[in-house]
């Protein structure tokens, strides 16, 4: 038999984990690589501000990365990251609030909203992307629908490990989806294909990748 005409296939992620743990630490990049948009859009459901987000995406990977030897491969990786993601995300939420608090009480300031008639012609652009107000509809939407939807509208999850991951039976998760498919406009909704939604273009994944392996190798300088 011609052994070149043979497919190699990619390992699975119990071989990857399984190696990872062993002290083949770099693979772990193969993970981050495989679920950066999955995990950028279930934080982007709980933290609007860019920065933020990939922020906390780093602390999720962190945190799987140094729980990873708790991880049981009864469930699926990717349940697994969500529910840290969410997690993190919850916390980085409270303590931005707690912040936000106390600077409320020690500034008189009063919040300006930025004119849009002076935006420059960069933005105003921006503003005409149908992706850009598909977005924004979708930031309006109240935690617990955005969450449903982007999983499963934007991401493409099924409900069964949209059930596991948020902890919600199958119907309740179903209710949800259909109260956030209301609340948003179906001419809004219809502009674009949802997959461009919230995309994690590779710029932004190799920035991602880049911090928390280096996290990693600082680490294990032996690996």
């Amino acid at each position: 038999m011609n052994t070149n005409t043979i497919e190699q296939k990619e390992p699975t992620e119990a071989i990857i984990i399984e190696k990872i743990l062993d002290g083949q630490v770099e693979l772990f990049e193969i993970l981050m690589r495989r679920y950066n948009e999955l995990l950028y859009r279930t934080i982007r459901s709980y933290i609007t501000i860019e920065t933020d987000a990939e922020d906390t995406m780093q602390d999720t990977y962190i945190k799987a990365f140094q729980k990873l030897y708790q991880f049981k491969n009864e469930a699926r990786f990717s349940t697994w990251l969500i529910r840290i993601g969410i997690n993190e995300a919850l916390q980085r939420k409270r303590k931005a609030n707690r912040y936000q608090t106390v600077a409320i009480q020690q500034e008189d300031k009063v919040l300006q909203i930025e004119d849009r008639n002076i935006m420059d012609p960069e933005r105003k652009t921006m503003y005409k992307e149908s992706s850009y107000f598909i977005e924004k509809a979708i930031d309006t939407l109240p935690e617990k629908y955005k969450i449903v939807y982007m999983l499963k509208e934007v991401e493409g999850i099924g409900i069964s490990e949209i059930s596991s991951s948020l902890d919600l039976s199958n119907s309740n998760v179903k209710v949800r989806l259909h109260r956030a498919r209301i609340m948003l406009r179906d001419s809004i909704l219809n502009l674009t294909d949802h997959s461009t939604i919230f995309d994690f273009g590779n710029s932004k994944c190799d920035t991602i990748v880049a911090n928390v392996m280096d996290y990693i190798f600082k680490m294990h300088p032996y690996h």
